[in-house]
């Protein structure tokens, strides 16, 4: 088997299809389907069902396994006989919605300017396919906001911890009346929603209208327009309280508080840029505890 071989079964098993991954890998995609043929008939045996896309059969799953430690262990040797003493290469980072618009564009442009050799990428998506990345190596780390996080194989190297209010349009005076209005939140499945709704079933408040932004600055504009009233981080509308534009609401602790972890791969290769970048955003983020000994 050739490493190349790998990859290209390795974007065609994440994928799911032929298509997705010739785009993704930047081939033909009579090349890709040639190569998964050539790898199923030197291993001799079938590593996709091909109905409804490609779907990975026993031996595939078993050999997409092996795939991604093979990979990653074949990446790891070119960080390592790269890396040098100054920061270079490639450093991927993911990040959710909220976090990617309140705390990194600062960070993010002062690390470029201190590391300018590293290749630094950035992606926004939400927790479970940030962790599915991790997992898979396609990410150096995330940030990650989850209420939990059990997986052996990640490393928390920062925790975030902030209060969550609710914020609405100076004219509403009580939360009674900004409970009754359409909410601007992320997608169902956020863990921020989650505790609102949570708590929305324990005072037994039902019918809630939701309109659905992915953008905090989206959201906060929204509200500052009357479109709506939302459950967004204290940190993020401060100012805009203080200059009249806002109004925050506190609900009890036990859902008003959310944690952001930054996250890695236990085996991720602790390669200078991505040691400098733990360091940085350890020393510049606030509200931050010290994550449990792993």
């Amino acid at each position: 088997m050739e490493s190349n071989d790998l990859r290209i079964f390795k974007a065609v098993a994440l994928a799911g299809s032929i298509t997705k991954a010739a785009q993704s890998l930047g081939y033909v995609q009579s090349n890709v389907t040639v190569r998964i043929q050539h790898l199923e008939t030197e291993l001799k045996t079938q590593l996709f069902y091909r109905q409804h896309g490609m779907i990975l059969t026993p031996a595939g799953e078993k050999l997409l396994t092996h795939t991604v430690q093979i990979l990653h262990m074949l990446d790891d040797a070119k960080k390592a006989l790269n890396d040098s003493g100054e920061p270079t290469g490639c450093l991927s980072i993911g990040t959710n919605h909220t976090v990617s618009s309140l705390h990194l564009p600062k960070t993010l442009a002062h690390y470029h300017k201190i590391y300018p050799n590293v290749d630094l990428s950035l992606i926004t998506s939400h927790a479970d396919d940030l962790i599915f990345k991790v997992l898979h190596f396609q990410l150096d780390g995330a940030f990650v906001k989850s209420q939990s996080l059990n997986d052996d194989n990640l490393v928390k190297e920062l925790v975030i911890e902030e209060n969550l209010v609710l914020i609405s349009n100076p004219e509403y005076n009580d939360i009674q009346t900004v409970c009754s209005k359409q909410f601007l939140l992320n997608t169902k499945g956020c863990p921020n929603r989650t505790q609102l709704e949570d708590w929305f079933k324990s005072e037994n408040i039902y019918n809630v209208r939701y309109m659905e932004f992915n953008n905090l600055d989206s959201i906060i504009e929204g509200v500052i327009e009357n479109l709506g009233v939302s459950f967004v981080p204290q940190s993020a509308i401060r100012e805009y309280e203080e200059r009249g534009l806002l109004k925050s609401f506190s609900i009890p602790s036990q859902y008003g508080s959310a944690k952001t972890f930054f996250i890695r791969h236990r085996d991720t290769l602790m390669t200078n840029a991505l040691l400098k970048f733990i360091e940085m955003i350890k020393k510049e983020t606030p509200n931050q505890s010290t994550p449990p000994v792993r």
